[in-house]
Parts: structure tokens; C-alpha cells; sequence
């Protein structure tokens, strides 16, 4: 799919549970994966450029995970983790915030 364009084979790879979800999204030019950073001892979400939320519905949603790794980084924001949220939530993952260029 570098093309940006959906192949047979790209089907082929998507079968599956939720895939057909994932496909019909892609060719409807849709987010398929939101972007939250949560901090891990508190659960509460980063909301702005400088705000928190408990409420998973008023975070900040984030392009990618590259742009929510440098919003930690640039703010020395610690404990965090990236939350990856799909439309199937048994695809969800999340990938803690490290950073390791010392101080």
C-alpha cells in the first residue's frame, strides 16, 4: 500500500478480525489509530499544550507517536506513555515514554 492506494494483496493482509474495519477507513481517508499520551501513576491525560484531563473523550489527540514522543521530550514531561487506540480495541497498545539522551 505505499502507493496509498489499496492492492489485492493489501486486502489479503488485512483479513481477518477487524480488518475489514481498518480497510473500510482507509479507503474512506480516516484516522485509524488515535495518538494519547496518559502519565502512568496518575492516568490523566495530556489535554494541550499545557493542560490535563481524566476524561479519555478531552485528551489531545496526536498526529503520530513520533509527535507525542517530542511533545515529551521538549516539555521534559516524564512518566508518560503513548496510548495507540484503534476502531477494534483489542488492537490497542501502549509503549512507555523513555527518554535516554541523559540530561
Amino acid at each position: 500500500m505505499a502507493s496509498g492506494r489499496l492492492d489485492p494483496d493489501d486486502l489479503a493482509r488485512f483479513e481477518g478480525e477487524g480488518g475489514r474495519e481498518v480497510l473500510n477507513l482507509l479507503r474512506l481517508n480516516r484516522r485509524i489509530m488515535n495518538v494519547l499520551l496518559q502519565n502512568k501513576s496518575t492516568l490523566n491525560y495530556v489535554k494541550g499544550l499545557s493542560g490535563w484531563t481524566t476524561k479519555h473523550e478531552k485528551a489531545r489527540v496526536f498526529e503520530t507517536g513520533l509527535e507525542a514522543l517530542f511533545f515529551c521530550f521538549n516539555r521534559h514531561i516524564t512518566n508518560m506513555q503513548i496510548l495507540g487506540e484503534f476502531v477494534d480495541a483489542r488492537m490497542n497498545f501502549t509503549f512507555p515514554v523513555t527518554d535516554l539522551r541523559g540530561d
